[in-house]
């Protein structure tokens, strides 16, 4: 049973608490209460990611109005501390930004004052899906940013995009995309998911291919183990079998990446759900989304040796769920996995999911945080851990009227 109270305050934030008695592991207590955030109305694209002291970083992108002809973006973030919004910041402001639900900017926190964000600028003279990435370097702590650089050097007006950026190092930034280029120019069908290291004085390293055929739009995951970088993404295989891959960093080289979980998940076209990792010292954790016998299902696996080796899946959900996975740290020994479950039939709305798992494979019940749109303009609910030990949950409110919703839950 869940009992649910509700609390409205007058003014432009509205405040809702929820206090969710849920069957966990000892009659655990999970309060869930909706927060303001420094985003202006309108906003969208949320990204969550944590910073090394602790707190937690909130990037967003505002609309310009200033006409078909002339509307600016702006890549914004926030930093969030012992419970408070301490300041926020601007990386970048520019016309013909590529703006989508599923590929989207961010702004990653390498060290204390190297910052790594990346947007995506549409390819001069290209198609609708032509787009490059744009990367900027800041070295004082987000305060002043770089001219924007690109990763990929192939000036291909092609698909570029998916990013995923983690530390190598203190001084050094890895960046792995989805990249069209060999699709465009010898017509394979093939995308490629391709890295470079970015150092903090704004040198690019040679390209590397990792994985010569992947889907086409399932974003990429990156986490940073004790013994380096682990990366997870949709590969493609056989034909159009599309399970996910992933592979790890050792001695500056990445490995001949692995399955993961080998769903045999045959699909002709991409589905736009890319997977979710996290790591702690050397335990890892996977989640992902498939559909393999027309059977939809989130997924997770366990690595305890830096992602060299995982379990075999772990079944989250199977009650038609839509995916569009977040993973965080609850403590050491214990992982939250948040998805969007199955669409009510009355509502149309879609449950946002919560399940616990720990680091022994035990699962325990999963619970609804409450229900959201499933539309595409929702985007993918983004999840972290704040540095008092509580989550954060961030997404876009839909049309008409746009907008950051961020919500703190205690889940312990």
């Amino acid at each position: 049973m869940c009992r649910i109270s509700e609390v409205v305050t007058s003014g432009a934030t509205l405040f809702l608490v929820w206090t969710l008695f849920c069957l966990l592991a000892a009659n655990c207590q999970a309060q869930t209460g909706m927060i303001g955030n420094p985003a202006e109305k309108g906003a969208r694209l949320p990204r969550l990611t944590t910073v090394p002291d602790g707190s937690i970083l909130l990037s967003w992108v505002e609309t310009i109005d200033g006409g078909k002809q002339n509307e600016q973006h702006v890549l914004r973030y926030a930093i969030r501390s012992e419970g408070r919004w301490i300041r926020t910041g601007t990386v970048a402001k520019g016309e013909n930004w590529f703006i989508n639900w599923a590929d989207f900017p961010s702004v990653v926190v390498i060290n204390d004052d190297f910052w790594v964000a990346h947007w995506l600028v549409r390819s001069p003279g290209g198609r609708s899906y032509d787009y490059d990435i744009h990367l900027s370097i800041s070295t004082d702590g987000g305060l002043n940013w770089q001219p924007a650089i690109k990763p990929h050097r192939d000036g291909v007006a092609a698909e570029h995009g998916f990013v995923s950026i983690f530390p190598i190092g203190d001084d050094g930034a890895g960046i792995i995309w989805l990249d069209g280029r060999d699709n465009q120019t010898g017509g394979t069908g093939k995308f490629a998911l391709r890295y470079t290291r970015l150092d903090r004085d704004g040198v690019l390293h040679a390209e590397e291919v990792i994985d010569a055929d992947t889907c086409t739009c399932c974003w990429t995951t990156a986490a940073a183990s004790v013994s380096g970088p682990v990366i997870a993404w949709r590969s493609r295989r056989d034909g159009q079998i599309r399970d996910h891959h992933v592979t790890r960093m050792e001695d500056n080289k990445w490995a001949k990446p692995a399955h993961l979980g080998r769903d045999g998940w045959s699909i002709d076209a991409c589905p736009v759900n890319g997977p979710g990792l996290i790591a702690n010292n050397n335990q890892v954790v996977a989640a992902w989304f498939t559909a393999a016998a027309s059977q939809p299902a989130v997924r997770a696996a366990l690595s305890h040796d830096a992602g060299k080796h995982f379990s075999k899946p772990l079944e989250i959900d199977t009650n038609q769920p839509l995916g569009r996975i977040s993973l965080a740290w609850l403590d050491e020994r214990t992982a939250a996995i948040t998805w969007l479950g199955a669409i009510d039939k009355t509502s149309r709305q879609s449950p946002l999911m919560l399940r616990k798992l720990s680091l022994d494979g035990k699962l325990y019940p999963a619970f609804k945080i409450l229900d959201i749109d499933p539309g595409f303009a929702t985007g993918v609910p983004q999840m972290v851990r704040e540095d008092n030990g509580r989550l954060m949950l961030a997404w876009t409110a839909p049309a008409p009227e746009y907008g950051i919703r961020t919500l703190i839950l205690s889940a312990h």
